[in-house]
């Protein structure tokens, strides 16, 4: 599993961000909700936390593969606080 995230930064407040999730569906997934969760905000933890979970909230996962969401929401936060 993995996640590449490209944000911008000015001042700690996030513009242009995006991020994508592999290994999670047959084709990387853009985690455009997360996205329009930290557009213009500061980075801190809470909104990381908010990011992660949108980020999956339609989501519909197979029961074989239900743990790859939390995996997935933990690789966010940490690609958001880093």
């Amino acid at each position: 599993m993995s996640v590449a995230a490209v944000l911008t930064a000015s001042e700690r407040h996030l513009s242009n961000d995006r991020i994508v999730v592999g290994a999670v569906a047959p084709v990387p997934y853009r985690a455009a909700l997360a996205e329009n969760v930290i557009k213009g905000e500061a980075i801190n933890k809470a909104l990381a936390e908010a990011a992660a979970d949108d980020a999956f909230k339609n989501a519909v996962p197979l029961s074989c593969n239900k743990y790859k969401v939390e995996i997935a929401k933990a690789l966010i936060k940490r690609a958001i606080l880093t």
